[in-house]
């Protein structure tokens, strides 16, 4: 199986992104769905998975890759204290914004903006890690902190609240999801996935595919669950004008796994959602 293992990494996994949660993810989903559920797959890789003895020697695999990427997702600096208040938004090293907390829409951010101040640092220029480093240098103990975006081709000027019991809600749900990979225990990975998503108020990616594979390695795939991971890569795709292939690639792998499970009888997620993405001009 290791070899199946090494040839998806280099297929879906860009160079040096392994211990990124999308990326860790999206392998993941590969593997659920070339093997771990009954459904089409590609014949290839499907005859390779078909060499297994068992499907809970396949599950077991899934499961020992999971708790690697677990090990190194925990030993993350972001994960090591929480930052001194809540980024109230989901954004990439181009600092777009595509996904913002029930508190920061409320506070009027918006998918699609563009972060170019944080407090008291610019975002000039893109870069991965430029917003995280800006959200660590705000000072601790403030009701409140001010960021600058682009709208439109305007630079509006917002102030969000620092929810400082919340950051810390997130991180430490956060870090408890990816604990629990590394021990297996996957109903507490999909507890604190969902402590971590009730945080931040709104559903995300991230966690929803931690989420998903979790329920995958326990051998009770969740369609719903999928369904709704699938929903929020279709927002943040939605959000962002530019190309995402990342992100296209984890909704196609998301509905393969939805078409598998309905195959094996379960509910049919995966034709309402094709019919949602035609309607918001995501091409299948």
């Amino acid at each position: 199986m290791r070899p199946i293992l090494s040839r998806l990494l280099r297929r879906v996994a860009p160079a040096g992104m392994i211990l990124d949660v999308r990326s860790s993810a999206v392998v993941l989903l590969a593997i659920a769905c070339t093997g771990l559920i009954r459904g089409e797959t590609e014949p290839a890789i499907a005859a390779e998975w078909r060499t297994q003895d068992t499907r809970d020697a396949q599950l077991k695999d899934f499961a020992d890759l999971f708790a690697t990427l677990g090990e190194q997702a925990v030993r993350q600096s972001r994960l090591a204290s929480p930052l001194p208040c809540v980024a109230h938004w989901l954004a990439g090293g181009d600092q777009v914004v595509v996904a913002v907390s029930s508190a920061g829409s409320s506070a009027g951010l918006e998918r699609s903006d563009t972060l170019r101040r944080i407090g008291g640092r610019d975002l000039t220029d893109p870069g991965d890690g430029r917003w995280a480093a800006a959200m660590r240098a705000l000072p601790q103990g403030q009701p409140s902190y001010g960021v600058e975006i682009d709208r439109k081709g305007k630079r509006l000027h917002l102030v969000l609240p620092c929810a400082a019991d919340d950051a810390r809600r997130l991180q430490q749900a956060d870090l408890a999801m990816w604990t629990a990979v590394t021990r297996r225990d996957w109903l507490a990975c999909l507890k604190h996935g969902a402590e971590a998503v009730a945080a931040f108020g709104t559903p995300t990616s991230p966690p929803l595919m931690v989420m998903t594979q979790c329920a995958t390695a326990s051998g009770r795939p969740d369609a719903a669950l999928t369904a709704t991971l699938a929903r929020a890569l279709m927002a943040e795709m939605v959000a962002h004008s530019g190309p995402q292939p990342d992100l296209r690639e984890q909704l196609r792998l998301a509905l393969r796994q939805l078409d598998a499970m309905h195959a094996a009888g379960g509910e049919d997620y995966a034709t309402s959602l094709r019919a949602e993405m035609v309607k918001l001009g995501i091409e299948p």
